[in-house]
């Protein structure tokens, strides 16, 4: 476990997340991120890793991912095990638990078909696009080469393998024949680099998306608008959060097609937060409170959205009060939990200094 999953386990020991509803908030992602989510969720939430880990272990069976699958299945075990039988048998169906030495009780059997029939397929897809890929090369033109590179990356992806699909990827960029083929070249790119959370990446391809688009009237304003999120979130990961907060209240709310990796209702807390952090009183009414653009987001996180409305207003004890609310739904989030730390000190410092102000001018907020 990292030192931001040990910290932000110690926050979430004594915190009321239980009441969190998990499947929904799962099925807010798809893919690879529910994945990274659960798995995060299950590291840092006591309350919630048996849970966390049952849903990843449902999920992962989706993918070619047979070594996660595995390590999703020890920590489970492993996590029943320090529970009496009468803990880990809670809200369980009885066909849902079996017992091993007659010590353990086991949430979900082990699922030896699935691996391997999953690693007999993986196995046979892999064999086959590699056929198709020397095929291609030596008979048909770019568009087929390009599109059997990005199944290759695809299956990467879909393995976990994400070092070699960001590989495969890359290399689809000589076969790439229309400004469209570029752009998807692009986000392949920048979604698995996120993924691994490879921020100056993720900067750098979103850099060369831009400085491409550049050269097409109809891309040279939606890129930049598409890629805001993933600006956003790798500016986070790096600690520049006043610039974060910029990209993230770009996203365009209608045309938001980042919500695999990030849900429209994390976006508010990532750039309120963010915002909080580091924007003055007139730039957080002009740039955040007052964009009609990104009121539709602010409208799907209520606590995050008083929180604002109240720091701006000078309600400080409201505002600290709501902050208190959500640290624990925000320290179970994978790219916001490690910076919660700083951001709420950067943010109660602030209120501090409004609070002494009013102790003397009771007119300054």
């Amino acid at each position: 476990m990292t030192a931001d999953a040990e910290e932000a386990q110690a926050h979430l020991m004594g915190s009321d997340v239980a009441t969190l509803h998990l499947p929904s908030y799962a099925d807010r992602y798809t893919e690879i991120p529910r994945l990274l989510r659960l798995k995060f969720i299950a590291e840092v939430c006591p309350k919630l890793r048996v849970s966390a880990l049952r849903l990843a272990i449902e999920h992962v069976k989706s993918t070619y991912n047979v070594k996660l699958y595995d390590e999703l299945y020890r920590s489970l075990c492993g996590e029943v095990t320090k529970n009496s039988p009468l803990e880990s048998a809670q809200g369980m169906d009885d066909d849902e638990a079996s017992t091993s030495s007659g010590m353990r009780r086991v949430v979900l059997p082990y699922d030896n078909s699935w691996v391997e029939d999953n690693m007999m397929e993986a196995t046979l897809l892999i064999q086959e696009l590699d056929a198709a890929l020397n095929f291609k090369k030596s008979s048909s033109g770019s568009p087929h080469i390009r599109r059997v590179l990005e199944k290759i990356g695809d299956f990467h992806e879909k393995s976990g393998n994400l070092q070699l699909a960001v590989k495969f990827y890359a290399r689809a960029r000589s076969y790439c024949t229309s400004s469209d083929n570029v752009i998807t070249l692009f986000r392949n790119l920048i979604r698995v680099s996120i993924y691994m959370t490879n921020w100056w990446h993720v900067l750098t391809y979103i850099d060369e998306a831009k400085q491409y688009a550049l050269g097409f009237e109809s891309l040279s304003q939606e890129v930049p608008a598409r890629l805001s999120c993933a600006a956003g979130l790798a500016n986070m990961g790096l600690k520049n959060f006043k610039l974060a907060a910029q990209h993230f209240l770009l996203t365009p709310f209608g045309q938001y097609d980042y919500d695999k990796i990030v849900a429209p209702e994390d976006v508010c807390f990532y750039a309120g937060l963010c915002a909080l952090a580091t924007f003055e009183t007139f730039q957080l009414q002009a740039e955040l409170l007052n964009s009609e653009a990104f009121k539709p987001f602010l409208e799907l996180s209520p606590k995050m959205r008083s929180a604002l409305f109240n720091f701006h207003e000078g309600h400080l004890e409201i505002t600290s009060a709501l902050l208190t609310e959500i640290e624990g739904i925000v320290r179970l989030d994978v790219y916001l939990s490690p910076h919660v730390d700083k951001l709420y000190k950067i943010i109660h410092g602030r209120l501090q200094k409004k609070s002494e102000k009013k102790l003397t001018d009771p007119r300054k907020n």
